[in-house]
């Protein structure tokens, strides 16, 4: 029970360091910072005021490693969306995140990986009726109303929230 209070608290910190220097500079290339528990309300803090996508994906889903390139690109283009990259793998598939992260140009973004085992509480802050299912897309307004859409970058509901969001701009 310690340990893993402290592996909390250690994920916290090292949170904490990786938003204020992603809000003090632009990003550059470098490991995802830790996502415990806590994460996803002081990820959107940060970003309180302007629209953001917070799209979970893993090497093991093939919807996910098939658009990542599409995702990196909209992130690139949509300079009036914050985005955030949540990498949901277990820490032993972390090259072949790393790769991937290489491969598609998602080093500049700001990314995030699984920093807990035991993930069911990372969900629930998220959305209490998600259940891990990937790819997985919170979408933020600047007005802080929250969707959540579980599927492919084309589907339905993340199609409809980017349309007014680029009205906006």
């Amino acid at each position: 029970m310690l340990r893993a209070r402290t592996q909390r608290a250690r994920a916290h910190a090292l949170l904490a360091a990786g938003l204020a220097a992603c809000a003090a500079a632009p990003a550059a290339a470098s490991d995802p910072e830790p996502f415990a528990e806590g994460s996803y309300a002081l990820i959107r803090k940060a970003h309180a005021g302007r629209p953001l996508i917070v799209h979970f994906w893993s090497v093991a889903c093939p919807t996910c490693v098939l658009e990542l390139a599409d995702w990196a690109r909209l992130a690139r283009e949509r300079r009036d969306i914050d985005f955030v990259f949540v990498n949901a793998d277990r820490l032993r598939d972390r090259h072949r995140v790393e790769a991937r992260m290489d491969k598609v140009g998602l080093r500049q973004a700001a990314n995030f990986a699984f920093a807990e085992e035991s993930v069911d509480q990372l969900y629930r802050e998220v959305d209490h009726h998600w259940s891990g299912e990937l790819p997985f897309t919170a979408l933020i307004g600047a007005d802080g109303e929250t969707r959540t859409a579980a599927g492919a970058l084309d589907s339905p509901p993340i199609k409809r929230w980017l349309a007014p969001e680029a009205k906006a701009r």
